[in-house]
Parts: C-alpha cells; structure tokens; sequence
C-alpha cells in the first residue's frame, strides 16, 4: 500500500485513554491481547466506603461489578493553572479529559501541531453527577460544572484556537464527536482535532441493582452476541484521539496509527417501537453510508468493532442491521465481528472511543483480539453463509492483497448511530524526510556514526521535573542494547517533538549513549533572561588585543610589508564577524531571539548588523577598519592608528542606523541599548574611539556563551540547548540534519502530580486504599507564606484562602498564578463587600496581582470612605488630617 491521495482520508495521529484496567494505549493493547477482564466485583470494605448501605448489599438483586477507570479524583490543578478550590468543584470527568488530551497531544507530537493552534475540540461527556451530589449537599460546582464547558476548557487551558464543540448523543456520543471532527478537518475548520469523550459513574467503587427485563445484567456478566446474554455492565473511561488530514500528517512526518476513510451518522427517527428501542433500518443505512463515503469495496473489511452491549434485544438488532447491509452490497467475504464491552463495560458515551482505539490498534498491529464471553451464538442471529463470525480467540489478521480494514460501530439510547471505517497506516514511511536548511553546514545532510543529540527535558514544578528525570532515566536505559546511534537520534526527537515544554528546564547534549547517566544531575535552569555574547573566543584577550591583532602581528614577522598586515589584520576581523553573524542568524533560522547581546570588540559591529542597526556589509568594513586601527596603535604605529581611526570615526559619525530590533550591550561604551532605541552616527563613532582611547567597560561574563561559527555542531547544539533553557522557542525540525526521522521512542507520559481534590460534600469521603491528600493542596513554589500583619491583609488572606482553597497566601503571591481568573475574583469582590463594606471595580482588582497591592486597594477605599464620612459630618474626630481643598 502507498500513501493514499485522497483527500477525504484523516489520519489518527495521536491517542490516549484511561479506561477499566487500562491507564494507558499501551495497557489496553496488552490487556485485550490477553483476553483478560477489568470489570472487577467490589469488596465489602470498597462498598461500605462507597457508602452503599447494608441493605442495598445484601439485595440479591444486587451487582457489586463494575469497570473502573483509575484515578479519577486525582488531578494535577497547577499544571493547568487552578487553584485547588475550583479543581475540587470541578467535574472530575472534565479533569480526567484535561490530562488525556494532554497525552494525545503529547503522543501526536507537541511540536509538529499547527503553529497557529487551529485545533478543534469535539467531546462530549456523562451526566455530571459528581456536581449533583455537591448540590445536594447545599455546594456551589461553579460556573465551569456544566456539561457543555467540557471542551472549551480544553481548548482554554492547551491554547487550542479551532472548533471547540460539546457533542452529547448517548451511547453513541464519542464516535459521533470523531465523526464531527473529521468533518470539521475536511471543511477546512481547523487542521488538527482532538475527539473523544469520557464517561465517569460515581461512585465507582459500587454496582448496580439488576431490574427484570432491564439492559443491566442479572448476572454480572456481559456476553456479546451470546445465547446467554442478559444485558450490560456499566464501566467507566476516558479516551482522546488526534486527527490530522492524511495529506497534512504524511507532510510533516506525524506517526500514522491508522487512517479513517469514511464515516457517517444518522437517527433511527420514529421507525422503531419506542424511544429506546434500536432500528434495523437506521442502523444499516448509517453502514451504507460510511461505506459510500469511505469509496472502498466493502468486502475488503476484515473486522466489525460492534456496539456489542450483551442486550438480548439490541445484540440481535445490530447484527440483523449489519447482515442487511452486505446483502445490498451483495458481499459475504470474511468478516470477524468483535465487541470490547466484555473487557471494560459498557462505558455510556465513550464506549465508542474504547471500540475505535481497539480498531485502531488491530488495523496497526495486524492482529484481531479475541471477544471475552462469547461462547455460544445467540440463537437469535443467524449468520450462516454471510461470512461473519464473532472471533472468540485472539488471531493474526488474514493476508490479503489490500491493506487491513475495520468498520466501528457506536448506537445511542434514542437512535443517534454512528459508523467509521478504519484502515491500517500506509506502509511508506510516514515520517516524510525533513527539508534541508541552511542552519548549519554539519547540519546538511545525515553524517555517518554517532552524532551530537540535544535532549530537552522540563516541566512545571520540582517535583514534576524530578519524576520527569527519572522516568526519562528509567526509559534511557533501553538506549545502547541495538543501534545505539539510531536510539539516541530517536530518543533526542521524541524529547523535541512530542513534549509541551514547561517553565524548568534544563538540556543534556551528548554524544554517546553513556554521556546519558548525566540526566540523574540535570537541575532546572531559575535564570529566564537571555543574553549572549559576541567577544573574542579566548578569555585572555582585551578589545584592543584582539584577534586581529594577534594575526597582524604573525603578520608582520612575515613580512614587513604594512599593507599586507593590514590586509590581514582586517580579514582576519572580518572572518571573526562572519563566523558571529552567521551563529546568530543559525539561531534566528531556529525561531531563538535573544534579549540581549553584550558584544565586543567585533561582536559590537555583529550585532549591529544582526540587530538590524547597520546592513551586515557595512557592518563588516567597519569592523576590519577598527581591527586595523587597533591593531595599528598596538604595535606603536600611532600616525597609521590615528589616520585609520579618523577615517572611520567621520564616515561613522555620517551614518544613520537604524533602531535595534534586539537589545545590545556594548562593552566599549559600558551600557546599554534597548531594542528600538533610537541610535546616532555619532555614538557608534564614540563607540570606536572609547574602544582606541577610553577606559571600556566589563567583558562580557565569562558564562555567557560565545555565539561563533555554527559549523562546529557541538558548540551550535550547547548554545541552542542554553537559549532553550532560558524560554527560547526552537523549531528542533530545523535544528535536525536533513533525512528520514528515526523510529518513534515510546517516552513515558507527562508525570503529573497526584494531589487529591475532592469536595467533601462528594461520596466516597476517602479512595479505598489510598492516603488522602489535604484539599487545599497548594502548587509547589518557592519559599513559605510570609507573616502578614492583622486587619486587612489578614481578612484579605482569609478571604483568598477560602475562595481559592489554598493555605494562607503570601503577601506577594499573585493572584493568577494562584489559580485565580475573572470568575473567581468576583467571589473575591463579593465577600471583600461583605467583610469591608468597600466596592472595588473588577479591573481594579485584576491589576492589583498581589495580596500586598489588593490590601493597598482595600486600604486607599477605607481611608477614603473615612475621609469623605469627616467632611460630611464636619467632624475630624477619625483623626485623619484635613485636606484644603
């Protein structure tokens, strides 16, 4: 198979699902290649803190089983900047699906989605009954709870600019948001999509009571198409999968999982016996309709991923659907049929999403997962001689001439249906080769060996940095077993393309799969200001020592010939200015803007020209002429010096340069330049004769790192890597020598903090097995909360403490970076009304960003409103002094 040219093909580009059993893709896969089962029975302990009361368990009627999916009152609030209070308000499935598509995106690769974050965001979620029960109990969720914010808070917290759409059908929800954003893609909306949808039964750690002639099981099994099926079992889960068109993930070299050639939906309308009751026709015209829109023979599909629920009634109904639609096709291939809800229960509207990612995976891998508790046909479904049989033991995909092929269906209570055809990856290679640049010589092609790999590791707190140092150790390891080259180059692209780069950070260049035992000593880089210098490479060398004047000097014990030294002394500075443009511009070609440049001696002409200041040509003949008047008073040749030096001092004084669009330090001047300052001819003219005649300021700080040529690919890779630290943006795809991306490294995801924020007015009061975590467990950040004195700043502290469930706030602690945002300062205004009898303006407070600065605004209203009381009542007695008006 090649690389498909249609343009209605979508490529799954990313995944991530926390579902029963199965905390990651890499889970799941394992689990269903077992044949194995997450849908556990709950222990007396686990039901009695659940708070299922002693008669409900004793009901024989009663079904301690259920599909949980991990950690769910478990969130990393600072990564996403909440404060604690808003995290434990928040629905815990919006939670969940903040830290999934994080890890979609994450496996999609950070760095190769679009530049200007046209990304769509189609999800859907439960009911929100975590925010039923902090109702009940007389608590405020918050304006976010509601269903509907669910993607808009994605799209806010990730900076995702596309489409952001709830999509809620039922059953049917998660395949139909995958359907949405396909459509989206191909309308030309946005250019990535998350979809998916997450589904959370609280508490989870119960069951279910089972009612006669009702979908749930009596026996606590679920059996899908089996003759002794008795209905579903719930289970709970999340899944997000990132879309690219095809065209777009094979151009910038994205990991293709699969591909989605066509997908439908439709509703049952009133063709069928009740609201609930599913329909034969509906269900086959939305596989006719897929199958149309995918443009593919439909006897090349090799797996049906059912809907599956073990329901006596709808098991029949689909396969009943499915069999009227081959026949109008008039197809009866071979057709394995298979059905996840066994696995995991049946996860409500995002069960889709667990059948699509199992689909997904199948067509990849070349492999059918068996369906757990099937055994026996339901006597019902009659597939003789149609060429579909329910797969009852994990097979290799059958050899065909085409590539592999799945349909993936997903009914919803209410008759909303949904169908997907999936495709295997194409088998060219789906990392397209990256385009040559001219960032660097070495970096024009592939060189043979080992090469220098630039590895970024950072995150948002100390701790998270730590566990990320760590794992990346952990993973390390398998560096150097085979092809330890081709692992390294691996492990150095999935680090710059497939992480979200935080606030610490810290970058490792090594050249051998042993310099990696130096990430156990990487510590986070505090300094955020980044300067580089442009000075002379050794040390030891003053501005009017220079290396032109040490070439001038070899120069002239070769020949006496004082031309010929002046040549030479003014080729060698222009080499030195070459070599520092072309290292700036190398950085400028990979998006890195310094603040500043502190430069010297030549350097200061380099970053004039760099700067925009001066046109680089120009730049560089004053840089040789400096060079030679230096060079000239050095060796005591004062009138050649001087007549030099007045030659350029007068056509510098003439010049109009233009403002730096960088920010400079000039050492011969001793200060510095902001960038747009408005620069003279007569100060670069000053800037020569201070460097001839005056007393020049420091060299720059001998940590700075010198920018030089950038064919010496270490350097290059070292400087790079101290810029990326310091918060410059990199495009890495520029920074790689040209060729084919190396194979994916499997990173280990995103470590974030598992702080607990749960409302206490929410059942289970504790997570069984589990220590609980404070609620207002606060982001980690540097030093403790200062004293702050009683009256104002106290009630003040109070009042933010309590609105952002945080412990007592500093004085300077800042307001946002705490987690607050509009919403929550107008709870803050609310109660300083009620506790100060004072009404500030919601802009006043939100420029107020400290503790200290909201009290200075408290304090200014009070003494005003005592102020204007005296005048009024003609009375000083506040003991305020009198202001003559």
């Amino acid at each position: 198979m090649t690389p498909s040219t249609d343009d209605r093909a979508v490529a799954v580009v990313g995944m991530s699902v926390r579902l029963p059993g199965a905390p990651t893709v890499d889970d799941y896969w394992a689990l269903l290649l077992a044949g194995g089962s997450a849908l556990e029975p709950a222990t007396p302990a686990e039901l009695t803190a659940a708070g299922v009361p002693d008669d409900v368990a004793d009901d024989p009627r009663y079904l301690a089983v259920a599909g949980r999916a991990a950690d769910t009152e478990y969130f990393d609030a600072a990564y996403f900047g909440l404060a604690p209070a808003e995290a434990a308000a928040m629905d815990p499935q919006q939670r969940v699906m903040l830290e999934e598509a994080l890890h979609a995106l994450e496996d999609a690769g950070w760095a190769r989605l679009p530049a200007d974050r046209r990304i769509g965001v189609f999800c859907g979620s439960g009911e929100n009954r975590y925010g039923e029960l902090l109702r009940a109990a007389g608590a405020d969720p918050g304006l976010g709870s509601a269903a509907a914010a669910l993607p808009l808070r994605i799209s806010y917290h990730l900076d995702l600019r596309g489409p952001s759409v709830f999509v809620q059908s039922l059953c049917s929800t998660a395949l139909a948001a995958v359907h949405l954003a396909r459509t989206s893609l191909l309308n030309g909306e946005c250019d990535a999509a998350l979809a998916g949808a997450v589904s959370l039964a609280l508490p989870q750690e119960h069951g279910y009571l089972a009612e006669d002639g009702g979908v749930l099981s009596a026996t606590g099994a679920l059996r899908p198409f089996d003759a002794d099926a008795d209905g579903t079992v719930p289970g709970s889960g999340a899944g997000v999968l990132v879309l690219k068109r095809l065209a777009d993930a094979l151009a910038s070299g994205d990991t293709v999982h699969a591909v989605i050639r066509g997908s439908a939906l439709n509703n049952d309308g009133a063709d069928r016996l009740s609201f609930a009751a599913p329909s034969v026709a509906g269900q086959r015209e939305v596989i006719l309709a897929a199958l149309e829109d995918a443009a593919i023979d439909p006897a090349t599909v090799g797996l049906l991923e059912a809907h599956g629920t073990g329901t006596p009634l709808g098991d029949p109904v689909e396969l009943a659907a499915l069999l009227e639609a081959r026949r109008v096709l008039g197809v009866s291939s071979p057709c394995a049929i298979g059905a996840v809800k066994s696995t995991v229960g049946h996860l409500d509207g995002a069960a889709g999403v667990a059948g699509l990612v199992k689909a997904v995976l199948a067509v990849r891998e070349g492999v059918v997962p068996a369906t757990r508790g099937h055994r026996r046909l339901n006597p019902a479904i009659d597939l003789a001689d149609s060429g579909l049989r329910v797969v009852t033991a994990t097979e290799p995909w059958p050899q065909a001439d085409g590539p592999r092929r799945a349909a993936v269906t997903a009914l919803g209570v209410g008759g909303t249906n949904a169908h997907l055809i999936v495709e295997q990856p194409p088998t060219a290679p789906v990392s397209a080769p990256v385009p040559v640049t001219a960032t660097a010589p070495a970096a024009a092609s592939a060189p043979e060996g080992p090469q220098p790999q630039l590895l970024p590791v950072s995150a948002h707190t100390p701790s998270a940095f730590a566990q990320a140092r760590a794992d990346l150790l952990a993973a390390a390891a398998t560096v150097g077993r085979t092809g330890p080259a081709q692992a390294l180059a691996a492990l150095a692209v999935a680090l710059q393309d497939d992480r979200r780069p935080r606030e610490l950070r810290r970058a490792l260049v090594v050249g051998d799969p042993d310099d990696l035992s130096a990430l156990a000593e990487l510590e986070p880089v505090t300094d955020r200001e980044l300067v580089l210098a442009l000075a002379p490479t050794s040390p030891t060398t003053s501005p009017t020592t220079s290396p032109a004047a040490a070439a001038a000097a070899a120069a002239a014990a070769a020949d006496a010939d004082a031309e010929a030294e002046a040549d030479a002394v003014a080729d060698a500075a222009g080499r030195e200015f070459d070599a520092q443009l072309a290292g700036l511009e190398a950085l400028a070609r990979l998006g890195i803007v310094p603040t500043a440049l502190h430069a010297e001696g030549t350097g200061e002409f380099a970053a004039l020209a760099h700067s925009g200041a001066l046109p680089a040509d120009r730049a560089r003949d004053f840089a040789g002429r400096q060079a030679q008047a230096l060079a000239a008073l050095d060796r005591g040749a004062g009138t050649e010096g001087h007549r030099v030096l007045a030659a350029l001092v007068a056509e510098l004084t003439g010049t109009r340069p233009e403002p730096p669009r960088i920010g400079l330090r000039s050492a011969a001047l001793d200060r510095s330049l902001a960038a747009g300052h408005p620069l003279t001819g007569t100060e670069l003219a000053t800037l020569v004769e201070t460097a001839a005649f005056g007393t020049p300021g420091p060299s720059p700080d001998e940590r700075l790192p010198r920018v030089g040529d950038p064919a010496d690919r270490v350097a290059l890779l070292r400087l790079v890597a101290y810029c990326w630290e310091r918060g410059a943006t990199v495009d890495w795809a520029a920074l790689r020598p040209a060729g084919p991306r190396p194979a994916r490294f499997a990173l280990p995801r995103y470590p974030f903090r598992r702080d607990r924020h749960w409302h206490p007015a929410a059942t289970p009061a504790t997570p069984v097995g589990r220590a609980p975590v404070p609620l207002a467990a606060l982001p980690e950040r540097p030093g403790g909360a200062s004293q702050l004195p009683p009256g104002v700043r106290g009630g003040l502290a109070a009042i933010w403490a309590e609105v952002l469930g945080i412990d007592e706030p500093a004085a300077d602690d800042n307001f946002y970076a705490l987690g607050g945002h509009s919403i929550i300062a107008a709870q803050v205004l609310t109660r300083i009304r009620e506790r100060f009898g004072v009404r500030l303006t919601l802009g006043d407070f939100l420029d107020a960003d400290t503790l200290a600065d909201t009290a200075a605004l408290v304090e200014a209203e009070l003494a005003a409103d005592r102020l204007y009381s005296s005048l009024t009542t003609g009375s000083a007695d506040d003991g305020l002094d009198l202001v003559e008006l």
